[in-house]
């Protein structure tokens, strides 16, 4: 099985995506910059590659952005814009001597083209895992850094009045599991609904290893916090999942999104398994861009995610088994206290299915990948993820199917399970069932394949700047 590429995602044409790095919006068009392997479909030669969309649904592929150097690879980073336009980034260099340290570039043409600072790398501390650094605005001025000691499980600050010099202002953590390395912070200023509040959240994300790492693989984890003297300080000790679906890592957020929005993209994979997803000649696909918000739930701050749906073609309720594109949105809506269980299943090729159930009594959501093509991919890529309810008596769910991608959208945006799944490149047979046998109503949008959306598929690899 060769897995369909998406249709509204970022993915590439061809070559091995991982986590989005520099993220911006400058000129009316949303910029991507991500990990990438310009030479084949495997992790590798990590490069900068680079993309960009007036609408986050619709991408253009651009020449790679930050080549590899000859001992040296470009990881993870960030992407600010200045009030002149200009773009400064900061990556880490990965030395092939074993160290990892933060460099800068700048790029005066909005990033086509790049100077890397002669005076590289900019921080250095003489550590193997000391990476992923993501630059944000504060409030009042300046810029803070948050970068990683992967292995520590530490959030590193430093400050900066001019994006050149930096001051070390403390750290964060380390918390929760150990036999993980944490990776990809961000820091974001987030706005609790039907408030004026605006509260700081730590993003983060998390990735077993060692001799026995955990079988459910990577995951992105967040911290309600404040913000006091450049170092962030958690409400709770504990990390909160973002996203409760197998496949949803190294998410930040966009540089100067419109109205101070904080809209946040992610790489839909696992570490446990990417290097065998079965697609071919790209490999590698972010998530919907999403959002992000505070809700006050039981006098708890739950995070919220909102994503930036296409357009569709049609929209027809769905009584019974309907078959559709792999390209879709659904929408479905019922009564929870009257319909008890409700359950949702996408019939792919042969016997691929993916089942989805909203059990208000249990208060869970759950998302399970079955059939031979799932068993096939990965020991631990067939089976069941199950995400708590936190408002179990709202009876509407959003899920979007772009090819292998299935980002699943419950209790408003608060409860959310993002997976890729192997139901094939035909139609998706679509039916749902209660179990009072009152069957939910279910709305289903194709989206179609328009000449943005066929632009994308073009054989052409971005080329080496």
């Amino acid at each position: 099985m060769n897995l369909p590429r998406p249709r509204f995602h970022l993915a590439p044409a061809r070559n091995w995506m991982n986590d989005p790095n520099g993220l911006v919006h400058t000129g009316d068009r949303w910029h991507a910059f991500f990990q990438y392997n310009p030479e084949g479909n495997d992790w590798g030669n990590m490069s900068w590659g680079h993309a960009s969309s007036p609408d986050l649904l619709h991408w253009d592929e651009h020449p790679v952005a930050l080549h590899h150097l000859p001992g040296e690879q470009i990881f993870s980073g960030s992407v600010v814009a200045g009030a002149d336009g200009a773009l400064t980034a900061f990556y880490t260099s990965a030395y092939d001597r074993g160290i990892q340290a933060q460099s800068r570039a700048t790029s005066a043409d909005g990033g086509e083209t790049w100077t890397m600072d002669a005076d590289n790398p900019v921080l250095d501390r003489g550590s193997a895992d000391f990476r992923d650094p993501k630059v944000v605005r504060l409030p009042g001025g300046g810029w803070l850094m948050c970068t990683v000691e992967a292995v520590e499980r530490r959030v590193v600050f430093y400050a900066s009045d001019d994006l050149e010099s930096w001051r070390e202002t403390g750290s964060f953590g380390p918390l929760g599991p150990e036999g993980v390395v944490w990776e990809c912070p961000d820091l974001v200023r987030l706005p609790v609904e039907g408030t004026t509040e605006r509260v700081w959240v730590l993003l983060l994300s998390t990735n077993p290893v060692g001799d026995d790492p955990d079988p459910a693989g990577s995951a992105m984890h967040y911290v309600v916090g404040d913000l006091v003297d450049g170092v962030f300080h958690a409400d709770a000790a504990t990390l909160r999942p973002l996203d409760h679906g197998r496949d949803c890592y190294a998410g930040v957020t966009f540089d100067s999104a419109p109205g101070g929005a904080a809209m946040m993209l992610a790489w839909m994979g696992n570490w446990r398994y990417a290097h065998v997803v079965p697609t071919s000649p790209w490999r590698g696909a972010m998530s919907l861009p999403r959002t992000l918000g505070l809700r006050r739930i039981d006098g708890a701050l739950h995070l919220v995610q909102r994503p930036v749906l296409p357009p569709v073609e049609a929209v027809e309720p769905a009584e019974a088994l309907l078959p559709v594109e792999p390209h879709a949105v659904l929408e479905a809506a019922w009564n929870p206290a009257a319909t008890g269980a409700m359950r949702l299943r996408l019939g792919g090729e042969g016997d691929a299915a993916v089942e989805i159930v909203h059990d208000p009594a249990a208060r869970t959501l759950s998302v399970a990948r079955t059939g031979a093509g799932a068993d096939a991919v990965h020991p631990d890529f067939a089976g069941i993820r199950l995400a708590p309810l936190v408002e179990p008596g709202t009876g509407a769910l959003t899920v979007v199917l772009d090819g292998p991608l299935l980002e699943v959208f419950a209790d408003d945006g608060a409860t959310v399970l993002s997976h890729l799944v192997t139901l094939g490149a035909g139609p998706v047979t679509v039916s749902a069932s209660a179990t009072t046998g009152v069957a939910p109503t279910v709305r289903v949008g194709t989206v179609g394949s328009d000449a943005a959306a066929a632009a994308q598929e073009g054989p052409a690899a971005p080329a080496a700047a």
